[in-house]
């Protein structure tokens, strides 16, 4: 999906891309349309929304250290973990069944990792519902929460350019 820093021309928008992205590396550096492989349908689009989502999934990683990545099955574990968040700023803790039933996990897989997020200090058992500590409220959230207000901003910018021009 990228291509190396050499071979890309130097632009405003890559300018902007490297400060948006800074930590990232090449990785999340976008290659030019006619770079784009054609057996893939909604190319450009797709990678948009593949590097945003990689690139928020690595500033949670940033955020939490190794307790949410160091797991063998950490996608599970941090999605349970934002699911959990979700459901205590709603002021509605979640049942494990439900909670597997939202993602459409086993239940024994939500149970094993509610328990490591409970070992982890970042969720706590409430009666037989679980919800977010006040560990979860880290230091720098509102820088870190515009990085990715940015990132995000920045991709569906991109999104509606692409749209246009199809």
């Amino acid at each position: 999906m990228s291509v190396p820093i050499e071979d890309q021309q130097s632009s405003p928008q890559s300018e902007a891309h490297n400060d948006l992205w800074p930590d990232h590396g090449a990785d999340f550096v976008l290659i030019s349309e006619g770079g784009l492989p054609s057996r893939i349908a909604l190319g450009r689009e797709r990678m948009l929304i593949s590097r945003l989502y990689l690139g928020l999934l690595r500033t949670i990683t940033d955020d939490y250290g190794t307790d949410l990545s160091a797991h063998s099955d950490s996608l599970t574990l941090r999605t349970i973990g934002i699911y959990v968040f979700l459901r205590t700023v709603i002021c509605s803790p979640a049942r494990a069944h439900q909670i597997a039933q939202a993602l459409k996990l086993p239940r024994g897989t939500v149970l094993k990792r509610l328990q490591d997020l409970v070992k982890a200090g970042y969720v706590e058992r409430v009666g037989n519902a679980y919800r977010v500590t006040d560990k979860v409220n880290i230091s720098d959230l509102q820088i870190r929460l515009q990085r990715r207000i940015d990132m995000i901003t920045d991709t569906a910018k991109k999104l509606s350019e692409v749209t246009l021009r199809n």
